[in-house]
């Protein structure tokens, strides 16, 4: 077994789901859970930018992880969970991150032109990455955009083109997501603020 595998083996996250996967977590637990789920999926995506390791033991790598995920996953009883949530989701990334390295064996120079990808916007002091995240965590929710083979893109996709879109870097998506989700207040602010806008320009 490779050093890589052996470390995403010995992840806080892996280590936390083993020991807790059908325990209710409090939000204290949840927020210890998602920080180490975030350190967990840095490390995967940065498995495709890696120059020190070939392309297919990168693969590799991803199989092993995936399947252990998947082993996991079928553990969890619950699935409206903070635990099933995350492991759909680190399913949906390693699946993208494979995609993204069959596209870097079959076009070398990809890497080259996402490195000088590049938008001219940016968000506006007025608004934030939580407003942003509204956005993102509806779109994706109703399959809102789709890959070339009709796939429907997954939450990361879209957060991920979003960041490039806008220059802007959401650190934990999926704790921003969960912390829009569980607000106690104000749920669709940034929303119902695009909803009255567009009212007001229908009146006009």
């Amino acid at each position: 077994m490779s050093k890589n595998i052996k470390k995403f083996e010995k992840s806080g996250f892996i280590v936390m789901l083993y020991t807790r996967m059908n325990e209710e977590l409090s939000e204290t637990d949840s927020i210890r859970m998602y920080e180490a789920y975030s350190r967990f999926i840095d490390r995967i995506q940065r498995l495709s930018k890696q120059e020190n390791q070939s392309k297919l033991d990168s693969l590799h790598t991803l199989a092993r992880i995936r399947e252990r995920i998947a082993r996991l996953l079928e553990r969890c009883d619950n699935k409206h969970s903070v635990q099933y949530s995350l492991l759909k989701s680190a399913l949906a990334l390693i699946g993208f991150e494979k995609k993204m390295i069959y596209l870097q064996l079959k076009y070398p120079g990809i890497r080259e032109v996402q490195s000088h990808r590049r938008s001219e916007l940016k968000i506006s002091k007025k608004f934030t990455n939580s407003d942003l995240m509204e956005v993102i965590a509806s779109l994706a929710s109703i399959e809102f955009f789709c890959l070339c083979d009709d796939s429907p893109a997954s939450f990361m996709q879209i957060t991920r083109e979003f960041e490039t879109l806008c220059n802007t870097k959401i650190k934990n998506p999926d704790n921003c997501r969960w912390a829009v989700l569980n607000r106690k207040n104000r749920l669709t602010h940034f929303l119902d603020t695009l909803r009255n806008t567009l009212v007001e320009l229908s009146r006009k």
